[in-house]
């Protein structure tokens, strides 16, 4: 008389973890793209927060202001250029983020300045959301 075995035999656990192993490894490099991607953004947020105090600033007195700049972070380091009628700041990636890219343009440089134009020229695809 036979037993009616339960549970599962050690070729079906292979094979379900080799199908999981599969599924990790197609599906890793567009988690990492989507994580660059909110950096990215968080990035952008930061570039546009500033240029917003530097403009509150132009309006109280006769030029912008010298002395501000945003915290670095994990992912990007932050500069402003600033002189009495014109500032640029700019964001650059840093570590693992310094491989974002956008449909083949690299995204690891992103400027804006006081005409709220992104830049550099050519990579506005990056900026899009």
């Amino acid at each position: 008389m036979k037993r009616k075995q339960h549970g599962f035999s050690l070729i079906e656990l292979m094979i379900v973890t080799a199908i999981v192993a599969i599924l990790l490894t197609l599906s890793y490099p567009s988690y990492i793209n989507f994580i660059r991607k909110g950096h990215r953004s968080d990035a952008q947020t930061t570039l546009l927060d500033w240029a917003n105090r530097e403009e509150i600033w132009r309006a109280d007195h006769t030029s912008y202001n010298t002395g501000i700049n945003p915290d670095n972070t994990e992912y990007y380091t932050y500069t402003i250029t600033v002189t009495a009628s014109t500032y640029t700041m700019t964001a650059t990636a840093q570590g693992s983020q310094a491989e974002d890219t956008e449909t083949g343009i690299a995204c690891n440089v992103m400027t804006l300045d006081q005409t709220g134009a992104p830049g550099p020229s050519g990579h506005q695809v990056c900026w899009k959301k």
